[in-house]
């Protein structure tokens, strides 16, 4: 493979991460209300990114490309709308979108591998946004990536799932691979892994403060490099699991991050507290904030399973679902910090 395209990987991967990153510390992005993530939305997410590289093969390619091309410009109309408002953001992922189907029809395949890298990117950095800022946390992201990391291993080394979709899609508008060239043999990473890559930093630095952040970049850009040298070097010839390396560490940085410090939740992030270390000796236990919200009183005659949002010392709406209940509370406090549910 192309020593200077690998040694390009890499560097795009930093440079994705760090707009990330910038794009975390200055854009809040509107927080939808879907209540708090809780282990069925990590299974559901899981099943889908197994499932679906198995429906898209029963797909022929163009089908493929054109769902892929709704999401993307989707995901980069809301990445885009916090920066340059709602119609422009329309404007721009729409027109990103046709220039990209207009390269495909016209049989430029380099034209349709740029504007697909850009739309990718801007796309990753949205939608990793929108998990880390609506409360996604590490150890969210460190199952996740644990159930990837098999998953990874048996699709790509152990069976023929990665290779026959990537064989499927590659070339094709909006790919789900960020690939800086084509051929037999492209220099690529695939959008589950770059999703990855990019997200836990981003969860990483906001439940646990910069260093945290900073040293899951590096990690993530370091396993990309590695993997990268052992391509230049002739060691790897075809397609590599990255997961199989990044997934263990995500897990290993998550466990060392989770006895170091307290994790610190999202609002507390947007309210710019720090990071609070964990005192010697201290094991995992409830959040301090819902320890606190368990000794607020409650209205006489909820009915059980009912769920109950708690800001400022008190009981400030009640509802049927978490999200249900969070958007009523809206209407009464600026800030809630828990959902609970009666039991």
């Amino acid at each position: 493979m192309n020593p200077l395209a690998l040694t390009a990987l890499s560097l795009c991967t930093a440079a994705l991460i760090g707009g990330a990153a910038l794009y975390l510390a200055k854009v809040p992005m509107p927080r939808p209300p879907v209540g708090v993530y809780a282990t069925g939305d990590i299974v559901f997410l899981s099943v889908g990114v197994v499932v679906a590289p198995l429906l898209y093969l029963a797909l022929s390619g163009a089908a493929v490309s054109a769902v892929f091309g709704l999401v993307l410009g989707l995901a980069v109309q809301f990445t885009l709308a916090p920066v340059c408002g709602a119609r422009r953001s329309w404007v721009l992922a729409l027109g990103a979108t046709a220039a990209t189907v207009a390269a495909a029809l016209a049989d430029r395949p380099v034209a349709v591998r740029v504007c697909t890298d850009v739309l990718l990117v801007v796309a990753v950095v949205g939608v990793t946004n929108l998990w880390a800022q609506s409360g996604m946390r590490p150890v969210h992201v460190a199952s996740l990536a644990a159930v990837l990391t098999g998953y990874d291993l048996l699709a790509t080394t152990l069976t023929h799932v990665t290779a026959d979709f990537a064989a499927q899609v590659q070339g094709r508008p909006f790919a789900p691979m960020f690939a800086l060239t084509g051929g037999a043999e492209p220099v690529a990473v695939g959008l589950g892994d770059l999703l990855l890559l990019v997200l836990f930093p981003l969860v990483a630095a906001r439940a646990f403060g910069r260093r945290a952040g900073l040293v899951a970049a590096v990690v993530g850009v370091g396993v990309t490099s590695a993997v990268s040298l052992l391509f230049a070097l002739g060691a790897l010839t075809s397609g590599f699991p990255l997961l199989t390396l990044l997934g263990p560490l995500i897990v290993a940085q998550h466990l060392l991050w989770t006895r170091r410090y307290e994790e610190r939740r999202t609002v507390a992030w947007r309210a710019g507290e720090p990071v609070v270390a964990r005192a010697r000796g201290q094991q995992g236990g409830p959040a301090p904030e819902l320890t606190a919200a368990l000794a607020v009183p409650v209205p006489d005659g909820l009915a059980e399973g009912t769920w109950i949002a708690v800001g400022g010392g008190r009981v400030v709406a009640t509802g049927p679902t978490p999200g249900l209940t969070r958007r009523a509370a809206g209407r009464q406090a600026p800030e809630v910090p828990v959902v609970v549910r009666m039991v």
